[in-house]
């Protein structure tokens, strides 16, 4: 074989120059433009946190995971289903029937 994985010897890729870099922005012309901008109403459209996607949550949350016997398992997702309810809101149902 000769060259590169039996190619020969390739192709010549151009150069790629590198950027130049860019001045800094004036920091007090900065400033008078955003000032200008407050006085006009615009404000900032920049997230203040990052929220999860999915639906809101009203109160904190948590995970659990419960091995056990599948016929135990398979009725509980049973009840949940017949209820038509998620499997936390039908272990929440069972909680609140045994009178907590």
């Amino acid at each position: 074989m000769s060259g590169k994985y039996g190619f020969g010897g390739g192709i010549e890729l151009p150069k790629i120059d590198s950027p130049k870099p860019r001045p800094a922005p004036d920091q007090e012309a900065l400033k008078e433009a955003v000032e200008a901008g407050t006085t006009l109403g615009f404000v900032s459209r920049e997230p203040t946190a990052k929220r999860k996607p999915g639906p809101k949550r009203t109160e904190a949350q948590d995970k659990v995971s419960i091995p056990g016997p599948k016929r135990v398992i398979d009725q509980f997702r049973a009840f949940c289903t017949e209820q038509n309810v998620t499997l936390w809101e039908g272990l929440d149902l069972l909680l609140q029937s045994r009178g907590r």
